[in-house]
């Protein structure tokens, strides 16, 4: 079992973090429509949720090699095995694997992510951010 990279493990946490404040700024000040209808606050938006996955599937890769000795062949196989050493629940990893699917579907865009669903996922998903990070929280103290 390797050293995590403590200090890169912190400064993708505290990115994470900064976007998830940025996202709840926005949408505590502006309304569904006001975001939904700004073509740049929406792909500001968009920007902040796809990369605050993407520092989250930096730092499950890192864990998965380091601390599980398995390169990873893709985001979601590194949530399999943190899930299968007990890091995530099985609910855990649905959802961070879903998190996964629409930061893929934003990025590579085989699917048209709407404007309502992006809303829908700095409104009610941003939980989900910190809840990933609470679970990994361990990890970091070791």
């Amino acid at each position: 079992m390797m050293e995590l990279d403590r200090e890169r493990m912190l400064a993708k946490a505290a990115y994470i973090l900064e976007q998830v404040e940025a996202i709840r700024h926005l949408t505590n000040t502006r309304n569904m429509e006001a975001i939904t209808g700004d073509a740049w606050m929406l792909k500001g938006l968009k920007y902040s949720l796809q990369t605050a996955v993407e520092a989250m599937i930096d730092m499950v890769y890192h864990i998965s090699a380091k601390r599980f000795a398995h390169a990873p062949a893709d985001a979601r196989d590194a949530l399999r095995v943190l899930t299968e050493n007990g890091i995530f629940t099985q609910e855990e990893f649905e959802v961070y694997t879903s998190m996964v699917g629409f930061r893929n579907k934003v990025v590579h865009g085989y699917q048209q992510v709407s404007p309502e669903r992006v809303y829908e996922a700095a409104t009610e998903e941003l939980g989900d951010f910190e809840k990933f990070l609470n679970s990994i929280q361990s990890l970091l103290k070791q």
